[in-house]
């Protein structure tokens, strides 16, 4: 993999100059930033001033984090504790359900990040460990397509790694499941 302060260049290029364009071999505006799990504060720390120099030059980003994506259904019920007694008891059906119910948060978040930008920006969507093992990132992205439309664009700070065959696993863990994002690896 390429360094990731190169890959965040290419990232700010794109957005300020190539951002109406993105879907032209794809058909979605989506881009994936790479890095290695290891590189996750690394990845961070370059995130922040690629969105303040995005907005210093007009345009506007949405940040949206995967962090509590998992549970916010079952918070909002009170089930929490619930869910952790079932777990034991249900194994992958509860899985099953959770990632379920994770893929419509997820997928509302984004929308609602697009709604919000009035269809021309930038989403960021960060964090998205949080969603290992329950939930994959193809689904949702499959949700967004033809909700999330140039000009805007929706960048996923992926951690990842590259096996000797050439594909993305997931934290290392499980092949990625998406084809039609622009890599930048």
């Amino acid at each position: 993999m390429r360094p990731l302060h190169e890959k965040s260049e290419e990232l700010e290029h794109l957005l300020l100059h190539h951002r109406r364009t993105l879907a032209q071999n794809t058909g979605v505006p989506f881009v994936r930033l790479v890095y290695r799990p290891e590189e996750e504060v690394a990845c961070r720390r370059l995130r922040e001033p690629l969105e303040r120099g995005l907005v210093q030059k007009g345009v506007a980003v949405e940040t949206i984090s995967c962090r509590g994506v998992i549970f916010t259904h079952y918070e909002q019920r009170e089930r929490l504790a619930q869910l952790f007694e079932l777990g034991h008891k249900e194994g992958r059906r509860l899985s099953a359900s959770i990632a379920r119910h994770a893929r419509r948060e997820l997928t509302e978040r984004l929308v609602s990040g697009a709604e919000r930008l009035r269809g021309d920006g930038v989403i960021f969507l960060a964090d998205v460990a949080f969603l290992y093992p329950y939930l994959q990132l193809g689904p949702v992205l499959d949700d967004c397509t033809n909700r999330i439309t140039p000009p805007l664009a929706l960048v996923v700070f992926y951690p990842s790694e590259v096996d000797v065959d050439g594909r993305l696993l997931f934290l290392g863990q499980r092949p990625s499941g998406y084809y039609r994002t622009r890599d930048l690896i």
